[in-house]
């Protein structure tokens, strides 16, 4: 087995803990931009993927083609705005300070995020992405952890742990296969 059950495993915190239950097939949106962290996002997507979980991958840019954050080039799925109407159960924020930038920049991505949160659908950042949560105010009552660069910046910080999960809420300083785990697959 790949990961470790929440018991043995002392890197992962939970809080106000809730079903992720699903009667279908996940579909997950993970969006991406220029700086985009190549090896989170390609896991991320690598694993999910394998899981047969309907995974779309949306480029905030105005091309399906962004350059990651070492100048790795990945061909998107979709444009974010050709997916502006549709629903996720889960959308996955993943890092690198330039892409996380960007990925703040995005009006669509902002609006989809809130309706997410507003709706009690699955959120889901890694490394420094938790702070566009926490600028959006999606972050209220919950607690969070993130990359040092930006951990401070978070209201609810649960420092010395990868990963914390906050209801339907996941937030990890660096990608965990535990916010996986949690989807029913």
């Amino acid at each position: 087995m790949l990961l470790s059950s929440a018991e043995d495993d002392t890197r992962r915190e939970e809080f106000n803990e809730v079903s992720w239950s699903l009667e279908h097939t996940p579909k997950v949106m993970i969006p991406i931009a220029n700086g985009s962290e190549e090896i989170e996002l390609v896991t991320l997507i690598d694993i999910l993927r394998r899981a047969k979980t309907n995974v779309s991958v949306a480029s905030v840019e105005k091309s399906l083609q962004v350059s990651t954050s070492n100048g790795v080039n990945i061909v998107a799925d979709t444009v974010i705005s050709e997916v502006a109407d549709s629903t996720y159960d889960l959308i996955i924020l993943t890092g690198g300070t330039r892409g996380a930038e960007r990925l703040s920049k995005s009006r669509i991505l902002k609006k989809l995020l809130k309706d997410q949160e507003a709706s009690g659908r699955i959120l889901g950042a890694t490394c420094s992405t938790p702070a566009i949560l926490q600028k959006l105010g999606l972050l209220k009552e919950k607690r969070a952890t993130a990359h040092p660069c930006v951990v401070e910046e978070l209201s609810g910080a649960v420092k010395g742990t990868q990963t914390v999960i906050d209801g339907k809420v996941s937030r990890a300083k660096d990608f965990q296969l535990q916010q996986i785990s949690r989807l029913p697959l």
